[in-house]
């Protein structure tokens, strides 16, 4: 996935409006605040400021061109936005298991389970005390509860999806149908729930801020069933990721489970029904999708997605610049 640039232009503005959080007095004097400032990509496990280029906010920056400007109202609900995806961050490495990878290592890796439940929480708190500070910087009192509720709602789907993602890790009969709605709550959720409190901000109306939403949703229905691609069908030498270890629905393994003859099914049952699933195990895995065209099926799923997600806003009342900055937005992170 390529970070678009409409999204880049606004890194900056999220991060310093993070940042902002951490100034008060209880931020320096409790550890608990470095393990969140880790998370967020400042700081290494021993508090060493980290040299190079910024995390990806992808969450705060979608809230941030939702809401067309970069002030300080906008940066806060950047902020909130991009506190969110963090905290449930926190808690689904935890469930997840993921240890360390390429990158760094997760907080319940370094910390502990029992902490990183600390820190998750505690990035949820700040994300709604982000939120609620809208008000005192000039949102109307009922449009600054709307954002809060907006992104409580987000974070609820969010962890309706997990609890369906993680029970499917279990099963062979999950449809497309269900992996659909499974993922429209995880990941659409939060974007949709960004791109929406962003658009509160600015001050639109029902209609657009409902647009958005829908746009956010389905654009992270058409980046998920891109990552799954890329998950399963690597570059060479690239290790197969987590969620394919952990025997995650990903939507070619669901199209083969629905589509493919017995022998194919028993195969596939044959590793998903393994207590543990190890790497070799993706190669039986890969036979069967490659045999029945499922990354093809994939690959084009994604694209009408995307062309599905810009739908939802080419109506919406948006100028035409508005619309243009959108289209680099999906084609770089849908890949179209």
């Amino acid at each position: 996935m390529t970070f678009p640039q409409p999204l880049l232009d606004h890194e900056g503005t999220v991060d310093r409006a993070l940042r902002k959080l951490f100034e008060e007095p209880r931020a320096a004097a409790l550890p608990l605040y470095r393990m969140m400032q880790y998370q967020l990509g400042w700081v290494s496990t021993d508090g060493t400021p980290e040299v190079g280029p910024l995390p990806e906010r992808l969450h705060g920056a979608l809230a941030v061109e939702a809401a067309g400007n970069d002030d300080e109202l906008v940066a806060t609900v950047g902020a909130a936005a991009e506190l969110l995806y963090q905290s449930v961050r926190i808690h689904e490495q935890m469930q997840t298991s993921e240890g360390p990878g390429e990158g760094r290592s997760a907080v319940w890796w370094v910390w502990g389970p029992a902490q990183a439940i600390n820190v998750g929480d505690g990035l949820h708190a700040l994300a709604r005390l982000s939120a609620f500070r809208l008000q005192g910087l000039g949102l109307a009192a009922d449009r600054t509860l709307e954002v809060v509720a907006g992104l409580d709602r987000a974070a609820l789907r969010y962890y309706e999806g997990q609890y369906l993602d993680l029970t499917y890790q279990e099963r062979i009969d999950v449809t497309e149908a269900q992996y659909e709605g499974m993922v429209l709550a995880k990941r659409g959720a939060l974007l949709g729930g960004a791109l929406a409190a962003g658009a509160y901000v600015a001050g639109a109306n029902q209609v657009t801020a409902d647009a958005l939403r829908s746009f956010g949703e389905c654009l992270g229905l058409a980046t998920q069933v891109r990552e799954d691609i890329t998950e399963l069908w690597p570059r060479e030498g690239v290790r197969p990721s987590g969620r394919v270890l952990n025997k995650s629905k990903l939507l070619p393994v669901v199209y083969a489970l629905e589509r493919a003859e017995v022998r194919g099914k028993r195969a596939l049952g044959a590793v998903y029904f393994k207590r543990v699933m190890e790497p070799d195990d993706v190669e039986a895995v890969r036979k069967v999708l490659d045999d029945l065209g499922a990354r093809d099926y994939a690959e084009a799923k994604a694209a009408n997605l995307a062309a599905k997600a810009l739908g939802h806003i080419e109506g919406a009342g948006l100028s035409d610049a508005a619309l243009d900055r959108w289209r680099q937005v999906v084609d770089a992170l849908a890949e179209c």
